[in-house]
């Protein structure tokens, strides 16, 4: 460990009445550095090359600052320094520079998602302390036998996962509990993960306030014990309403970056050690933790709560993953192809069929926050020299168009397509006019993108060449608007090459489909690859 470093004065030319003053006054100085109430150096004296930059999630802020403060009552040139920041922001900084020397994560699983990706980190402790998560709320609300059951209800009041360890815990707690199989678990990710979109498109994605619940309050809001303790503990109305089957919890492990300050090892063992000791147990409880061997807080908290298993850290990220993907709500513009070619037969009826089912199999499982507008094209398909036909205007599924949910609207419209087959492609001048419109309607809360189905290649004499429509699409393209074309190949006799070059300039994706379970996979892969 660096130590403080004292300079001796030049006293070279001094009287010897002025060298005796000198030396008497430093070994009074000396004498105080020794026997002097704290009995070490001055912080400002210390020659520490780099001091070792110590990152914690918000729950462990307050220990970790109380063991600091102890450590440099001993050694007031400790090398460390606190950082207290979000898991997204951490894992942030091992991509984009800043990142710390020592890490206390919230869970192991979220070091394990950074060594997925290739961040090599080393766990030094596996927890310094822990604490349980569970469901909070009033009288009026409801304690669910089970997590998933909670999920489903509608009532949990999730923050963001990425930022809000309770949030993520209670995201994994039904494959935790166990019982849960694997399409309900991914059921409930999605309604949740709807559920959180929808309000950010709100503006309203912040967690409610613990002190500020007022005893009508009917949802369920996650949180660590130790929220529960420090923010909550003075809100009488408070309830615990974890369910049964447990509390999943964290276990805050110290992790070390590779690469870090010389001193990361040392400090890393002096804090393992004084979180180990009396003096960090009693820290630990006025923070409302844990110690590392989870023995309950008696008389506070989720003590009569039992502690689920380790959270398993494949799932956990899948989960994160999964849900990140789909709490962003997406503004479509979907554009069918109309030309004759669609009545030929194909799976399940004709090309027309194939697609207008997928559409109305997506409508089903889509959130109501969902932006969608509808076209239709084929040469003339709109009048004399206008390739393009808009069916419904792009607003939200919950809106209204026309006296009907926006919904409802365009489920009417997808039905009428069948009856609007005629004439050529008309692919190259609709994808342009489509696009235009797109980046138009761009919305900065939701994933923008042009949806195409075509069947053909581009048929229409007059329209703009491949090329040109490259050069334009590759013009319009706004880094600060950005919208992504999917291009979706109906049949063998659709021009992938075509529709490939399209997807590839906006940065989008193209895929060949012959059923209509190729189109909503397609449709699905190109959610998940925003």
């Amino acid at each position: 460990m660096s130590t403080g470093r004292h300079s001796e004065a030049n006293r070279r030319g001094l009287t010897s009445v002025a060298l005796v003053v000198a030396l008497v006054a430093a070994v009074a100085g000396v004498g105080w550095l020794a026997f002097g109430p704290d009995g070490a150096t001055s912080a400002d004296d210390c020659d520490v090359d780099r001091p070792v930059v110590i990152s914690v999630v918000p729950a462990m802020e307050l220990a970790m600052e109380k063991a600091l403060e102890d450590l440099k009552k001993g050694d007031a040139c400790f090398p460390a320094e606190i950082r207290a920041e979000s898991p997204a922001a951490v894992e942030d900084s091992f991509f984009n520079g800043g990142r710390p020397d020592l890490w206390v994560a919230d869970t192991p699983a979220r070091v394990d998602g950074l060594a997925s990706i290739g961040v090599n980190t080393t766990t030094l402790t596996p927890s310094l302390a822990v604490s349980p998560i569970g469901l909070v709320g009033t009288k009026a609300g409801t304690q669910h036998p089970s997590w998933v059951e909670a999920l489903e209800s509608g009532a949990v009041m999730l923050g963001d996962p990425q930022v809000d360890s309770a949030s993520a815990m209670a995201l994994i707690a039904p494959v935790m509990e166990g019982g849960v199989a694997g399409e309900r678990a991914q059921a409930v990710v999605t309604t949740v993960a709807q559920a959180y979109g929808g309000r950010a498109v709100e503006g309203n994605v912040e967690k409610p306030v613990l002190d500020e619940v007022g005893g009508s309050y009917s949802k369920l809001v996650p949180v660590t014990e130790q929220e529960m303790i420090t923010k909550g503990e003075g809100n009488k109305t408070l309830v615990d309403l974890t369910p049964g089957t447990g509390a999943p919890a964290l276990t805050f492990p110290l992790v070390k970056a590779n690469g870090g300050a010389p001193d990361t090892d040392l400090v890393a063992t002096a804090l393992r050690d004084w979180f180990a000791s009396q003096d960090g147990r009693i820290a630990l409880a006025d923070a409302g933790l844990r110690p590392s061997d989870g023995s309950p807080l008696v008389g506070r908290g989720l003590e009569q709560d039992k502690v689920l298993a380790e959270v398993p850290a494949v799932q956990f990220n899948q989960v994160l993953g999964q849900f990140g993907m789909l709490s962003v709500p997406s503004s479509m513009l979907v554009v069918f192809d109309a030309s004759g070619s669609m009545d030929f037969p194909a799976a399940g009826g004709t090309r027309m069929d194939l697609a207008g089912n997928a559409a109305l199999t997506a409508l089903d499982v889509l959130p109501d926050t969902t932006r969608l507008g509808l076209w239709a094209f084929s040469i003339e398909q709109g009048g004399p020299g206008q390739d393009w036909r808009e069916l419904a205007p792009m607003r939200r599924l919950q809106d209204t168009t026309k006296g009907m949910k926006h919904e409802a609207f365009l489920r009417k419209q997808v039905t009428t397509l069948k009856d609007l087959t005629q004439g050529g492609t008309g692919l190259y001048d609709t994808t342009l006019a489509a696009y235009k419109q797109a980046v138009k309607n761009y919305d900065r809360g939701y994933y923008n993108a042009l949806v195409i189905f075509s069947d053909g290649a581009n048929d229409d004499p007059g329209s703009i060449s491949l090329t040109k429509l490259l050069a334009e699409l590759d013009s319009l393209k706004d880094p600060d608007k950005p919208v992504r074309v999917v291009a979706l190949g109906i049949s063998d006799d659709a021009d992938m090459a075509a529709l490939e070059a399209i997807a590839k300039t906006t940065g989008g994706s193209w895929f060949q489909t012959n059923t209509p379970e190729d189109i909503l996979t397609a449709l699905s892969k190109s959610i998940s690859a925003r």
